[in-house]
């Protein structure tokens, strides 16, 4: 039986010939690789294809929707705030940011307000004029007037009324007045000790004996509090009907004036 012997030279073809195919087929594969990496993916996933997303802060809220899903977007109402710089409606703020580059069908968070917030009157009775004013700043609300009233009921000094009832609404910096108690009417046609009240209690309590409030000199006091009754030219318990008029020494926390002759005399009550 005879065996051919191969031939060197077709055998070193055959090899050349297998390598090339294999060289061939991975630079086909590679190929397809970069072309499915660069351009197939790219495409499938619209990795280019990315547009100017539209502002549509202030805009109200069914505008706005309509904006971004005529361009493709999903809006998404993430939340509801108070804000008195923007009407009730409208978008304060979106996410992504206005004009940032996305894809078709990217979801924006939108934040819409809901106005100002509103603003409760406090209840007022029974407090100090100092702590009903703290308690009106705490609700962004103003203090205004203070008046006064005797009252059979409530003590000197408190708040027996306010000119909006408590648990209304109201408007932010919105002016309150309130009534302040000045005790018990006096039964007697005296004149009342003054001295420690305030100049606006003075003057109602001799308003009431019809007494009038002649002179006011006031004096630098910064460590009391302003518009303290500090003197008055007649003693307590003298008969209203044998006076007329009345002088008062006020504190004052600013300096004032050099005296006059005219205020000389008045100012003799300190020293009693």
């Amino acid at each position: 039986m005879e065996f051919k012997k191969s031939q060197p030279g077709k055998s070193k073809k055959l090899n050349v010939d297998f390598f090339k195919k294999v060289a061939i087929y991975l630079l086909l594969i590679i190929g397809l690789i970069f072309l499915f990496d660069i351009l197939i993916m790219p495409l499938y996933t619209k990795h280019y294809w990315e547009y100017d997303l539209p502002d549509v802060t202030t805009k109200p809220v069914a505008e706005a929707i309509e904006i971004l899903e005529t361009g493709g977007f999903h809006p998404i109402i993430k939340d509801s705030v108070y804000d008195e710089k923007f009407p009730p409606g409208s978008i304060i703020q979106q996410n992504p940011v206005p004009f940032s580059k996305v894809k078709k069908g990217r979801r924006v968070y939108l934040v819409v307000s809901i106005g100002e917030k509103p603003h409760f009157v406090p209840s007022l009775i029974g407090l100090t004029p100092q702590d009903a004013e703290f308690r009106l700043r705490e609700e962004d609300l103003v203090l205004n007037q203070i008046y006064y009233e005797f009252s059979n009921f409530y003590p000197r000094g408190v708040v027996i009324s306010q000119s909006i009832l408590a648990g209304e609404m109201a408007k932010k910096q919105q002016r309150v007045n309130i009534t302040v108690s000045l005790g018990v009417a006096p039964t007697s046609l005296e004149i009342p000790n003054l001295i420690g009240k305030s100049l606006e209690t003075a003057r109602k309590e001799l308003e009431i004996i019809g007494v009038k409030v002649n002179k006011i000199k006031y004096t630098y006091r910064p460590t009391l509090v302003p518009g303290t009754v500090l003197n008055q030219s007649v003693s307590p318990g003298t008969s209203a009907a044998k006076v007329e008029s009345i002088n008062l020494l006020i504190s004052t926390d600013q300096p004032v004036r050099a005296e006059t002759e005219e205020d000389t005399v008045i100012s003799k009550m300190e020293n009693r």
